[in-house]
Protein backbone atom coordinates (compact mmCIF):
# COMPACT_ATOMS: atom_id res chain seq x y z
CA UNK A 1 0.00 0.00 0.00
CA UNK A 2 2.82 2.20 0.39
CA UNK A 3 3.26 5.78 -1.86
CA UNK A 4 6.34 6.81 -1.01
CA UNK A 5 5.75 9.78 -3.03
CA UNK A 6 5.51 13.38 -1.54
CA UNK A 7 2.93 15.43 -2.35
CA UNK A 8 2.99 19.16 -1.96
CA UNK A 9 0.80 21.82 -1.51
CA UNK A 10 1.81 26.30 -0.51
CA UNK A 11 -1.13 28.30 0.72
CA UNK A 12 -2.11 31.33 -1.35
CA UNK A 13 -4.66 34.03 -0.92
CA UNK A 14 -7.91 33.26 0.83
CA UNK A 15 -6.61 29.87 2.59
CA UNK A 16 -7.37 30.68 6.00
CA UNK A 17 -10.60 31.69 5.69
CA UNK A 18 -11.74 28.71 3.58
CA UNK A 19 -9.89 26.67 6.25
CA UNK A 20 -11.76 28.45 8.95
CA UNK A 21 -15.27 28.27 6.91
CA UNK A 22 -14.52 24.10 7.03
CA UNK A 23 -13.15 24.29 11.02
CA UNK A 24 -16.82 25.65 11.73
CA UNK A 25 -18.72 23.53 9.82
CA UNK A 26 -16.95 20.66 11.07
CA UNK A 27 -17.48 21.95 14.78
CA UNK A 28 -21.01 22.81 13.68
CA UNK A 29 -21.85 18.99 12.70
CA UNK A 30 -20.41 17.35 15.95
CA UNK A 31 -22.90 15.23 18.36
CA UNK A 32 -21.64 17.79 20.71
CA UNK A 33 -23.71 20.45 19.88
CA UNK A 34 -26.82 18.74 20.06
CA UNK A 35 -27.10 19.10 24.17
CA UNK A 36 -26.59 23.13 23.21
CA UNK A 37 -29.10 23.13 20.82
CA UNK A 38 -31.36 20.91 23.18
CA UNK A 39 -30.96 23.87 26.14
CA UNK A 40 -31.49 26.33 23.59
CA UNK A 41 -34.83 24.93 22.29
CA UNK A 42 -36.23 23.86 26.10
CA UNK A 43 -34.99 27.73 27.20
CA UNK A 44 -36.97 28.94 23.77
CA UNK A 45 -40.30 27.05 24.85
CA UNK A 46 -39.96 28.24 28.79
CA UNK A 47 -39.94 31.52 27.85
CA UNK A 48 -42.78 31.30 25.18
CA UNK A 49 -44.81 29.72 28.40
CA UNK A 50 -44.13 31.91 30.75
CA UNK A 51 -44.52 35.29 28.83
CA UNK A 52 -48.07 35.00 28.07
CA UNK A 53 -49.63 37.78 25.78
CA UNK A 54 -46.24 39.55 25.93
CA UNK A 55 -44.05 40.43 23.57
CA UNK A 56 -41.00 39.98 26.36
CA UNK A 57 -40.74 36.15 24.93
CA UNK A 58 -40.35 37.43 21.29
CA UNK A 59 -37.52 40.07 22.21
CA UNK A 60 -35.78 37.17 23.97
CA UNK A 61 -35.95 34.98 21.71
CA UNK A 62 -34.67 37.55 18.89
CA UNK A 63 -31.92 38.72 21.17
CA UNK A 64 -30.92 34.58 21.80
CA UNK A 65 -30.35 34.04 18.03
CA UNK A 66 -28.88 36.86 17.38
CA UNK A 67 -26.51 35.77 19.97
CA UNK A 68 -26.13 32.65 18.18
CA UNK A 69 -25.27 34.17 14.85
CA UNK A 70 -22.83 36.26 16.63
CA UNK A 71 -21.33 33.93 18.37
CA UNK A 72 -20.61 32.01 15.19
CA UNK A 73 -19.40 34.66 13.32
CA UNK A 74 -16.62 35.05 16.18
CA UNK A 75 -16.10 31.91 15.87
CA UNK A 76 -15.35 31.98 12.43
CA UNK A 77 -13.27 35.10 12.53
CA UNK A 78 -11.32 33.46 15.67
CA UNK A 79 -10.62 30.38 13.88
CA UNK A 80 -9.50 32.45 10.63
CA UNK A 81 -7.00 34.64 13.18
CA UNK A 82 -5.67 31.25 14.46
CA UNK A 83 -5.12 29.91 10.76
CA UNK A 84 -3.22 33.08 9.78
CA UNK A 85 -0.86 32.16 12.75
CA UNK A 86 -0.51 28.95 11.63
CA UNK A 87 -0.67 28.73 8.16
CA UNK A 88 0.17 32.01 6.82
CA UNK A 89 0.55 32.80 2.67
CA UNK A 90 2.84 30.81 1.28
CA UNK A 91 3.19 28.10 4.36
CA UNK A 92 4.21 24.52 2.39
CA UNK A 93 2.04 21.92 3.04
CA UNK A 94 3.03 18.03 2.67
CA UNK A 95 1.50 14.79 2.84
CA UNK A 96 3.46 10.96 2.47
CA UNK A 97 2.06 8.22 2.50
CA UNK A 98 3.30 4.78 4.33
CA UNK A 99 2.91 1.55 4.68
CA UNK A 100 2.05 2.24 8.45
CA UNK A 101 1.76 5.79 8.81
CA UNK A 102 1.95 8.87 7.19
CA UNK A 103 4.14 11.60 7.56
CA UNK A 104 2.57 15.50 7.83
CA UNK A 105 4.47 18.28 7.89
CA UNK A 106 3.09 21.92 8.13
CA UNK A 107 6.14 24.73 7.46
CA UNK A 108 9.22 23.00 9.01
CA UNK A 109 7.49 20.57 11.47
CA UNK A 110 6.82 17.64 10.59
CA UNK A 111 5.06 14.13 12.34
CA UNK A 112 4.44 10.51 11.38
CA UNK A 113 0.99 9.87 12.36
CA UNK A 114 -0.04 6.10 12.70
CA UNK A 115 -3.52 5.40 9.89
CA UNK A 116 -4.51 3.96 13.46
CA UNK A 117 -5.52 7.15 15.11
CA UNK A 118 -8.26 8.21 12.58
CA UNK A 119 -11.07 6.42 11.73
CA UNK A 120 -12.23 8.50 9.31
CA UNK A 121 -11.70 9.98 6.46
CA UNK A 122 -13.59 11.93 3.96
CA UNK A 123 -13.27 15.01 1.64
CA UNK A 124 -15.06 18.12 2.36
CA UNK A 125 -15.06 20.88 -0.10
CA UNK A 126 -11.44 22.30 -0.66
CA UNK A 127 -10.43 19.88 2.64
CA UNK A 128 -9.58 15.81 3.33
CA UNK A 129 -11.33 15.55 7.31
CA UNK A 130 -9.50 13.19 8.95
CA UNK A 131 -12.08 12.23 12.37
CA UNK A 132 -9.32 11.28 15.15
CA UNK A 133 -10.23 7.92 16.33
CA UNK A 134 -10.37 8.65 20.05
CA UNK A 135 -10.64 12.56 20.34
CA UNK A 136 -14.37 13.72 18.93
CA UNK A 137 -12.45 16.08 16.96
CA UNK A 138 -10.95 16.25 13.51
CA UNK A 139 -7.67 17.47 11.69
CA UNK A 140 -8.55 19.17 8.24
CA UNK A 141 -5.48 19.09 5.15
CA UNK A 142 -5.84 20.82 2.05
CA UNK A 143 -7.52 18.20 -0.55
CA UNK A 144 -4.01 19.04 -2.75
CA UNK A 145 -2.34 16.52 -0.71
CA UNK A 146 -4.16 13.49 -1.89
CA UNK A 147 -5.16 13.71 -5.30
CA UNK A 148 -6.73 10.56 -7.33
CA UNK A 149 -5.87 6.92 -6.04
CA UNK A 150 -3.74 9.15 -3.31
CA UNK A 151 -7.04 9.62 -1.74
CA UNK A 152 -8.07 6.04 -2.33
CA UNK A 153 -5.23 4.46 -0.80
CA UNK A 154 -5.68 7.12 2.45
CA UNK A 155 -9.39 5.65 2.96
CA UNK A 156 -8.71 2.32 2.79
CA UNK A 157 -5.59 2.83 5.00
CA UNK A 158 -7.76 4.70 8.25
CA UNK A 159 -10.65 2.29 7.39
CA UNK A 160 -8.29 -1.02 7.71
CA UNK A 161 -5.18 0.61 9.67
CA UNK A 162 -4.01 -3.48 9.85
CA UNK A 163 -2.98 -4.82 13.63
CA UNK A 164 -2.71 -1.81 16.14
CA UNK A 165 0.86 -1.92 17.30
CA UNK A 166 1.30 -3.78 20.67
CA UNK A 167 1.61 -2.23 23.94
CA UNK A 168 5.10 -1.20 24.70
CA UNK A 169 6.69 -2.74 27.93
CA UNK A 170 7.63 -0.54 30.34
CA UNK A 171 11.24 -0.62 29.31
CA UNK A 172 14.13 -0.14 31.81
CA UNK A 173 15.04 3.22 29.81
CA UNK A 174 14.58 5.30 26.51
CA UNK A 175 15.14 4.17 23.33
CA UNK A 176 17.89 4.77 21.40
CA UNK A 177 18.22 7.81 20.47
CA UNK A 178 15.90 9.47 22.92
CA UNK A 179 17.19 10.47 26.92
CA UNK A 180 14.32 10.97 28.51
CA UNK A 181 10.73 8.80 28.95
CA UNK A 182 8.14 9.53 30.93
CA UNK A 183 5.23 6.74 31.41
CA UNK A 184 1.27 8.32 32.21
CA UNK A 185 -0.07 8.18 35.58
CA UNK A 186 -3.94 7.54 36.60
CA UNK A 187 -4.13 11.57 36.95
CA UNK A 188 -2.28 12.64 33.49
CA UNK A 189 -4.76 13.04 31.69
CA UNK A 190 -7.05 15.31 33.95
CA UNK A 191 -4.16 17.78 34.66
CA UNK A 192 -3.66 18.16 30.83
CA UNK A 193 -7.34 18.75 30.51
CA UNK A 194 -7.08 21.13 33.24
CA UNK A 195 -3.71 22.96 31.97
CA UNK A 196 -5.19 22.80 28.42
CA UNK A 197 -8.86 24.37 29.59
CA UNK A 198 -7.17 27.36 31.71
CA UNK A 199 -5.14 28.26 28.72
CA UNK A 200 -7.78 28.12 26.47
CA UNK A 201 -9.98 30.80 28.42
CA UNK A 202 -7.18 32.82 29.52
CA UNK A 203 -6.42 33.95 26.09
CA UNK A 204 -7.77 37.23 24.64
CA UNK A 205 -10.87 36.21 22.17
CA UNK A 206 -12.17 33.18 25.02
CA UNK A 207 -11.56 36.01 27.65
CA UNK A 208 -13.71 38.47 25.61
CA UNK A 209 -16.65 35.46 24.65
CA UNK A 210 -16.84 34.44 28.33
CA UNK A 211 -16.70 37.45 29.71
CA UNK A 212 -19.43 38.85 27.62
CA UNK A 213 -21.58 36.00 28.52
CA UNK A 214 -20.67 36.20 32.71
CA UNK A 215 -21.52 40.24 31.86
CA UNK A 216 -24.66 40.22 30.09
CA UNK A 217 -25.87 37.01 31.99
CA UNK A 218 -25.18 38.97 35.63
CA UNK A 219 -27.01 42.00 34.49
CA UNK A 220 -29.94 39.78 33.45
CA UNK A 221 -30.06 38.43 36.59
CA UNK A 222 -29.75 41.74 38.32
CA UNK A 223 -32.46 43.10 36.21
CA UNK A 224 -34.59 39.76 36.75
CA UNK A 225 -34.29 40.27 40.75
CA UNK A 226 -35.18 43.91 40.70
CA UNK A 227 -38.27 42.75 38.58
CA UNK A 228 -39.48 39.90 41.19
CA UNK A 229 -39.02 42.71 43.98
CA UNK A 230 -41.77 44.87 41.73
CA UNK A 231 -44.00 41.85 40.75
CA UNK A 232 -44.24 40.87 44.62
CA UNK A 233 -45.16 44.33 45.60
CA UNK A 234 -47.70 44.06 42.67
CA UNK A 235 -46.29 46.42 40.57
CA UNK A 236 -45.71 44.68 37.32
CA UNK A 237 -46.68 41.30 36.42
CA UNK A 238 -44.26 38.24 37.11
CA UNK A 239 -44.79 37.14 33.28
CA UNK A 240 -43.31 39.98 32.23
CA UNK A 241 -39.70 39.45 34.12
CA UNK A 242 -39.76 35.86 32.98
CA UNK A 243 -38.29 36.28 30.22
CA UNK A 244 -35.33 38.37 31.81
CA UNK A 245 -34.72 35.05 34.19
CA UNK A 246 -34.68 33.10 31.14
CA UNK A 247 -31.83 35.13 29.38
CA UNK A 248 -30.26 35.15 32.35
CA UNK A 249 -30.15 31.13 32.58
CA UNK A 250 -28.92 31.07 29.09
CA UNK A 251 -26.07 33.29 28.90
CA UNK A 252 -24.67 32.54 32.61
CA UNK A 253 -25.43 28.86 31.37
CA UNK A 254 -23.80 29.18 28.35
CA UNK A 255 -20.72 30.35 30.17
CA UNK A 256 -20.82 27.38 32.32
CA UNK A 257 -21.49 25.27 29.90
CA UNK A 258 -17.76 26.76 27.72
CA UNK A 259 -16.04 26.13 30.46
CA UNK A 260 -16.74 23.40 32.50
CA UNK A 261 -18.35 21.80 29.29
CA UNK A 262 -15.36 21.64 27.76
CA UNK A 263 -12.83 20.54 30.46
CA UNK A 264 -15.45 17.48 30.99
CA UNK A 265 -14.95 16.72 27.29
CA UNK A 266 -11.30 16.89 26.93
CA UNK A 267 -10.76 15.19 29.79
CA UNK A 268 -13.06 12.16 28.57
CA UNK A 269 -11.59 12.32 25.28
CA UNK A 270 -7.55 12.42 26.07
CA UNK A 271 -8.61 9.34 29.04
CA UNK A 272 -9.41 7.21 25.37
CA UNK A 273 -6.06 9.22 23.86
CA UNK A 274 -3.80 8.70 26.37
CA UNK A 275 -4.41 5.74 28.50
CA UNK A 276 -2.59 5.07 32.05
CA UNK A 277 0.78 3.45 30.72
CA UNK A 278 1.15 5.51 27.53
CA UNK A 279 5.16 6.32 27.15
CA UNK A 280 6.41 9.43 26.37
CA UNK A 281 10.42 9.86 24.66
CA UNK A 282 12.26 12.81 24.25
CA UNK A 283 15.94 13.33 23.12
CA UNK A 284 18.04 15.81 21.81
CA UNK A 285 18.89 15.89 18.15
CA UNK A 286 21.93 17.47 16.14
CA UNK A 287 19.16 20.54 14.56
CA UNK A 288 15.87 19.40 16.23
CA UNK A 289 14.06 18.16 19.17
CA UNK A 290 12.37 14.49 18.96
CA UNK A 291 9.35 13.66 20.27
CA UNK A 292 7.88 10.54 20.73
CA UNK A 293 4.42 9.78 21.88
CA UNK A 294 1.14 7.84 22.68
CA UNK A 295 -0.15 9.57 18.79
CA UNK A 296 2.80 10.35 17.27
CA UNK A 297 6.52 10.75 16.43
CA UNK A 298 7.58 14.70 15.63
CA UNK A 299 11.16 16.44 15.22
CA UNK A 300 10.81 20.56 16.08
CA UNK A 301 13.51 22.23 14.46
CA UNK A 302 15.17 24.47 17.06
CA UNK A 303 15.57 27.62 14.97
CA UNK A 304 11.41 27.47 15.04
CA UNK A 305 10.75 27.64 18.40
CA UNK A 306 12.05 30.54 20.76
CA UNK A 307 11.53 29.50 24.04
CA UNK A 308 10.62 26.33 26.47
CA UNK A 309 9.28 27.23 30.47
CA UNK A 310 7.57 25.42 32.88
CA UNK A 311 3.85 26.18 33.63
CA UNK A 312 2.46 24.06 36.61
CA UNK A 313 3.31 20.50 35.85
CA UNK A 314 3.68 20.54 32.09
CA UNK A 315 6.33 22.27 29.84
CA UNK A 316 5.74 24.87 26.72
CA UNK A 317 7.34 25.24 24.27
CA UNK A 318 6.50 28.31 22.19
CA UNK A 319 7.14 28.92 18.65
CA UNK A 320 8.05 31.27 15.92
CA UNK A 321 5.02 33.21 14.18
CA UNK A 322 2.65 30.57 12.60
CA UNK A 323 4.27 27.56 14.81
CA UNK A 324 1.54 26.27 17.34
CA UNK A 325 2.91 25.69 20.50
CA UNK A 326 3.95 21.87 21.96
CA UNK A 327 2.90 21.27 25.64
CA UNK A 328 5.01 18.27 27.44
CA UNK A 329 5.11 16.63 30.63
CA UNK A 330 7.31 18.38 32.92
CA UNK A 331 9.06 15.24 33.58
CA UNK A 332 10.27 14.95 30.34
CA UNK A 333 12.66 18.15 30.76
CA UNK A 334 13.80 18.01 34.50
CA UNK A 335 16.07 20.73 35.39
CA UNK A 336 19.08 21.06 33.41
CA UNK A 337 17.34 19.33 30.24
CA UNK A 338 14.96 22.32 30.09
CA UNK A 339 17.98 24.82 30.86
CA UNK A 340 19.59 22.95 27.92
CA UNK A 341 16.67 23.13 25.23
CA UNK A 342 16.55 26.63 26.05
CA UNK A 343 20.24 26.95 24.70
CA UNK A 344 19.30 25.46 21.66
CA UNK A 345 16.35 27.17 21.13
CA UNK A 346 15.80 29.79 18.13
CA UNK A 347 19.71 28.96 16.85
CA UNK A 348 21.24 29.71 20.12
CA UNK A 349 23.33 26.67 19.69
Amino acid sequence: MSNPETREYVTGPGFTMRLARAQLLSGLSSWTWIPVALVYIMLGVGVVRLGGEGFGWAIALAAFLVFIVLVCLGLLLWSARIAERTSPLGTRYSATLGDNSMNIAIGPVSSDVPYSTYNRARRRGDFVLLRLRSLRQSVLLPAELFPGSDFDQLVAAVADPGAAPAAKALPGGPAEGFEWIYVTDTGYASRLARSSTVRLYTRGAMVVIVGFLLLVGGLALLIGLIGLLLAVTGNIPFAEIAPIFAAAAFFLGFAALAVFGSFSLLRAQLRRLIPVGSIYELGFGADALRLRGPVNSSELPYSTYLRARRRGQFVEITGRRGIPRVTLPAQLLPGAGLDRLNSLLGGGA
